[in-house]
């Protein structure tokens, strides 16, 4: 049942129903994000046997979110069951309070009306009920709300696919626009430490062979032409991932992560205006992407 080809959200909800002989189960299951698989169960008590049966069903299908699992049983014509006294607790608590009166050194009045609400003193029977013919109704109901769960779950990921493809794109036009800005870079520096070396020196004292090789060697510093290349690497494997489909949430966190040390190297060796103004659209437009990828599974 699980989607291994698809990009799926951590976020859904599914319900299911099965009826038999008399006896009705309600499945009703929520998803929310999570960093591992967390399923936690609620069922009535004749019905906790079970729920390691279905906590095996649902990792089968499900492998990342805090999944919770609300579970009903119902007969017809079944009658609410009175609350039975267990006498033994009670005749416990009456010994303990005498015991607690005789410290005290007061006399001993039981008040009913609170004896009446102490844990244990009143207990309700649950229902003994056919085992096979539960689990397979149990079953049924469950299968129907992965079945939804998934669709759903699968919707709003193809959704956030569509989205971090926009924003992936987004961040490859920035890079085009930096790359061509990069060939312009070396001409500034040359300006510029033209300029710095002329307000020292006296006019025609400038050793031209001198600047050109400083001139190299400043742009070497400075060149992002492999920040470029490894940025839109990162944003090849990034697509490559989405097309796979399947559980990608992990490895978008690490192309992420390579992503914003790399648009930060490009920010730190460049001082053009305009590449560091491309740089910071470039950040916004990740941290939008680590913000839709907790979505993922």
């Amino acid at each position: 049942m699980r989607q291994n080809n698809k990009i799926t959200s951590m976020t859904g909800f599914g319900s299911g129903a099965a009826e038999g002989q008399g006896q009705q189960v309600g499945v009703e299951l929520r998803s929310v994000n999570s960093r591992y698989l967390d399923i936690q169960i609620r069922s009535p008590a004749n019905l906790q046997p079970f729920e390691q049966a279905i906590r095996e069903r649902i990792q089968a299908a499900v492998s990342r979110g805090k999944l919770s699992a609300n579970i009903s049983w119902a007969e017809e014509g079944q009658q609410t069951a009175l609350p039975q006294l267990d006498a033994e607790v009670a005749a416990a608590y009456v010994v303990q309070l005498q015991q607690l009166a005789k410290i005290a050194q007061t006399t001993t009045d039981l008040d009913l009306g609170l004896l009446s609400r102490l844990p244990g003193i009143f207990r309700i029977e649950a229902s003994e009920i056919e085992g096979e013919q539960v689990q397979a109704l149990l079953f049924a109901a469950l299968d129907q709300a992965l079945a939804e769960l998934l669709a759903m779950r699968g919707a709003e990921g193809e959704t956030l696919a569509a989205d971090l493809r926009d924003r992936v794109g987004l961040i490859e036009t920035h890079l085009e626009q930096i790359a061509e800005l990069v060939p312009n870079t070396r001409e500034q520096i040359h300006n510029r430490l033209r300029e710095k070396i002329a307000a020292l020196l006296e006019p025609g004292a400038i050793d031209e062979e001198r600047l050109a090789m400083e001139v190299v060697l400043i742009a070497e510093r400075s060149d992002i032409t492999e920040e470029i290349v490894r940025f839109r690497s990162h944003n090849a494997q990034f697509v490559e991932a989405l097309d796979k489909g399947g559980e990608v949430g992990r490895r978008f966190n690490f192309l992420l992560q390579e992503m914003n040390r790399e648009a930060n190297t490009i920010s730190s060796k460049s001082s053009d205006p305009e590449i560091i103004h491309r740089v910071v659209e470039i950040k916004e437009e990740v941290e939008r992407l680590r913000e839709q990828v907790q979505n993922l599974a």
